[in-house]
């Protein structure tokens, strides 16, 4: 009865948005604003009420917490917590169907763009001139990266924001590589594809090998044949597989894709056509190499039935030789300790991984989709429709702070030596909450009303030495990001197209059927040949003509990048 209700309510709720009862008009919230009224820089005098909320806002907060009782002080402000999971869809699309929403916000869930919240009044603009002035840190942030000030104009405005963007620090250059039991490989006789060396000296990391070579896909196909059936750990039992992917993500595909040329959910040119990487020859190859790989029996036959999780303790297990992993799990940063390859280095002291580049595809490709198509500048922090002026200064200070000023380290990670501590080097490693305080949220209030932007010394805050130095190694180095970096043939940066609407549209239906025709053909259920023209006329004809005609209107990422 009560879901009745709460699915009641929401019908109710969505209803009153149509016939416009709820949230209000866009252009309320484009109309000058007079600086002389608003209070200078700095002037906290009189106390606001503000309902804060932030990118790890899950409801977990406690009132009165650590965090906001020193914000509160600072600011003059009193804090109202957001109870809402905004990692959550259904209480997301209550939220803003009810207009409800935070007085700042930046929703993990939800389907609507910054665009379709302007429009149906759930948010408002910020102006160049309130954000210039009120969060200088920001403004220098954005004056810096280009395109900067291009981005997230509001429709029909040369100096209105629809939100305030984030800097992804934390995914500059490449972030996949693929990893080989290198104990196995020794036992096999097979050697490395270049000079390798360990990535520390301890703690497991002497038991990490590094190399910037790389197999080719043919090398890498008798590997796994050999970890299958040449008995790689010597018991006598017939108990190893080559890999072990699994079922609800992509990652342990993405370098192998690359080796062909192609990165999942971008799109690309082929016979001068502007195609989906899922319906591309590239990606047509990628899948029959794969079908060969499950035909041979080198692939665990269980990774149809379980998700990412579930193989990383599969894998710990110690009978697959190869795994897809991030630098930071190479570098065994902490958060990683119980996903792959670092689980099995903590489990069996014997272990060792070789980490490589890149597979060597059959036309010498090497890479892995960008994890940001252009820029480093990307998500959203938005502003309610119910803020004020008045209000949006004190959110530009609060929000300036907290995401740009080093000083407000404390807000994610406390007092450093209290509340958390450095994972190695002062000043120069990440940093790491102790276990007796909760990590995000709770009654410390960390990460509480932060935005996802990791600009400056934030990085390091986040990022290990160890996962560093192998940015500077390899992973983020200019000539490996130009080479190996995949990205979009055309990407719609300026939101200059109704091309994220439209995938947003039609992406339920041609997800599905990608992944259909991507499990079937993998585990040897279809022909791929046969079966591909009848495969890419369904994609086509369930809306992905349409995205695909929207897409020819966006710019050339060639052309961003050349900006």
């Amino acid at each position: 009865m009560r879901r009745y209700k709460k699915l009641l309510g929401l019908h109710f709720i969505i209803g009153l948005l149509i016939i416009g009862i709820v949230g209000c008009s866009p252009s309320e919230s484009k109309e000058e604003v007079n600086m002389e009224d608003l209070p200078e820089m700095g002037d906290f005098s009189k106390e606001l009420t503000l309902h804060l909320s932030g990118s790890f806002t899950q409801g977990k907060i406690e009132d009165d917490n650590w965090v906001q009782k020193k914000l509160e002080e600072m600011f003059n402000i009193k804090i109202v917590n957001t109870k809402s999971n905004t990692w959550n869809t259904d209480e997301v699309s209550l939220m803003v169907a009810s207009g409800d929403v935070p007085d700042t916000f930046s929703f993990t869930a939800g389907n609507q763009t910054s665009k379709q919240l302007y429009d149906g009044g759930v948010t408002r603009t910020i102006p160049r001139e309130m954000i210039e002035k009120y969060a200088p840190l920001y403004s220098e942030l954005i004056d810096e990266n280009v395109p900067g000030w291009e981005m997230n104009l509001a429709p029909d405005t040369e100096d209105q924001y629809l939100n305030l963007t984030g800097y992804q620090g934390h995914t500059a250059g490449i972030l996949w590589a693929p990893t080989f039991r290198l104990d196995w490989l020794e036992n096999l006789g097979i050697d490395p594809p270049g000079e390798i060396t360990p990535v520390g000296t301890e703690g497991g990391l002497e038991r990490m090998y590094f190399t910037d070579g790389a197999y080719t896909l043919e090398e890498v196909e008798k590997i796994l044949h050999a970890f299958t059936y040449d008995d790689p750990d010597g018991n006598g039992k017939d108990d190893t597989y080559g890999m072990l992917p699994y079922n609800n993500q992509l990652h342990w595909m993405n370098t192998l894709m690359g080796a062909h040329g192609v990165a999942a959910g971008y799109n690309l040119m082929e016979n001068d056509k502007l195609i989906s990487a899922e319906i591309s020859e590239k990606y047509k190859d990628g899948l029959k190499l794969l079908a060969k790989w499950q035909d041979m029996g080198v692939v665990d036959p269980e990774w149809t039935t379980i998700d990412v999780e579930t193989s990383w303790e599969k894998y710990k297990q110690g009978k697959t030789g190869y795994f897809t992993a991030q630098r930071s799990y190479i570098a065994m940063e902490e958060w990683t300790k119980t996903r792959a390859p670092q689980n099995l280095i903590a489990s069996n002291p014997d272990a060792k991984i070789l980490v490589t580049a890149p597979e060597i595809g059959p036309n010498g490709q090497q890479g892995q989709g960008a994890w940001m198509p252009v820029t480093l500048l990307g998500d959203a922090f938005h502003i309610s429709s119910k803020v004020t002026d008045e209000e949006l200064a004190r959110i530009l200070q609060v929000f300036d702070y907290i995401n740009h000023d080093e000083d407000s380290r404390w807000t994610i990670y406390g007092e450093v030596g209290t509340h958390s501590e450095w994972q190695g080097t002062p000043e120069e490693s990440s940093l790491i909450v102790k276990d007796e305080f909760p990590f995000e949220e709770g009654n410390m209030g960390f990460n509480a009303y932060n935005f996802r932007t990791y600009p400056g010394e934030r990085l390091k805050w986040l990022t290990s030495e160890k996962t560093l130095e192998l940015m500077d190694k390899f992973f983020a180095k200019p000539e490996v990001v130009e080479k190996m970096a995949i990205r979009p043939y055309r990407y719609d940066l300026f939101n200059e197209t109704k091309g994220e609407e439209l995938t947003k549209r039609y992406s339920g239906q041609l997800n599905t059927i990608v992944e259909e025709f991507r499990m079937r053909a993998i585990v040897g259920e279809i022909d791929v040949d046969k079966e591909w023209d009848a495969y890419v006329e369904k994609w086509l004809k369930n809306g992905g003509e349409q995205v695909l005609e929207e897409l020819e209107k966006a710019p050339k990422v060639s052309d961003l990048l050349g900006e």
